[in-house]
């Protein structure tokens, strides 16, 4: 069984090796790799929260205290446009970012707002066969809402 510490390792190890291919994709891409760059990039890919642009500021400002809000506002939208990472749009709130670019899909708490991963085969374009005229589909999402475990024990 692995203990916490491992568990921790393994994290930061994946982190890593995203951070890694990021780099590697953006000089693909001809975009340039800053310490900012990096820095927001992290934040996210060490996240299973789907974090925000306010809470990734949040986060990195104190490393990087003269970069501002825009900057991060910005940057994301500049790696969304890349393909570098995905919006996840809840429709309740601020759209949240995703560094997860495997297939998948996401499951949005109405009450905490809490986003997580889901993977489901069962959910595949394949099936789906959308009939949609004047489109080139590119790609799809589904996102499911409903009351996560920890607001439903709040609420009995």
């Amino acid at each position: 069984m692995p203990i916490k510490g491992q568990i921790m390792k393994n994290s930061e190890l994946r982190t890593e090796n995203k951070i890694s291919q990021f780099i590697k994709r953006s000089k693909e891409l001809g975009l340039k790799v800053t310490p900012q760059r990096i820095a927001i990039y992290r934040e996210l890919a060490g996240s299973m929260q789907h974090p925000s642009t306010e809470m990734i500021y949040k986060n990195i400002k104190d490393y990087y205290p003269n970069i501002s809000l825009t900057t991060v506002y910005r940057t994301l939208e500049t790696f969304e446009k890349m393909g570098l990472i995905s919006v996840v749009n809840t429709l309740y709130h601020a759209a949240r970012y995703d560094a997860n670019m495997e297939p998948h899909h996401h499951v949005v708490c109405v009450k905490c707002k809490k986003i997580e991963d889901l993977y489901d085969d069962s959910i595949a374009y394949s099936e789906l066969d959308p009939q949609i005229d004047n489109y080139k589909i590119l790609g799809y999402s589904v996102l499911f809402s409903g009351i996560c475990e920890e607001c439903k024990t709040l609420n009995n």
